[in-house]
């Protein structure tokens, strides 16, 4: 059973994936909205997986990918953004999967059971993304 800690800025989005990783038989070991509290509870909290957001209101959730990373615990990023720049960016900073927020609970589901079982993930939308990114500049380059 694997222990997930969840770090958004928004109550109603943490509870809905409460209720949907509980239901795949996760242990959600704590949660957090902001920066200085994720940071309070990482070190103590037991978690395998961190579930995070980088948008936290005015704070950035990039910084808390290396210090979940110093931890031992890997990083799911679960983000509205889905430009190639913040993609590559939280990959950069340590993560090792990103889902997109406009994907079904499968995409989100499936990167969970990857990352606990050691492998990285990238959700369909955010390699498209990523994919983009690498065709225009190939196809500048041509130019």
């Amino acid at each position: 059973m694997a222990r997930l800690f969840l770090i958004d800025n928004h109550p109603a989005v943490r509870q809905g994936l409460q209720l949907l990783l509980q239901e795949s038989h996760h242990v959600i070991c704590g949660e957090a909205g902001c920066s200085a509290e994720a940071q309070k509870q990482l070190a103590e909290s037991g978690a395998d997986l961190v579930l995070l957001d980088l948008v936290l209101g005015a704070e950035n959730g990039l910084e808390l990918i290396p210090a979940a990373r110093q931890h031992g615990i890997s990083v799911l990023v679960y983000s509205m953004l889905e430009d190639a720049e913040s993609i590559s960016g939280a990959f950069a900073a340590g993560a090792t999967g990103y889902v997109t927020k406009c994907e079904p609970d499968e995409a989100l589901l499936a990167a969970v059971t990857d990352l606990l079982s050691g492998k990285r993930h990238i959700s369909p939308r955010a390699a498209q993304s990523l994919a983009n990114r690498t065709l225009s500049a190939a196809k500048n380059d041509q130019i």
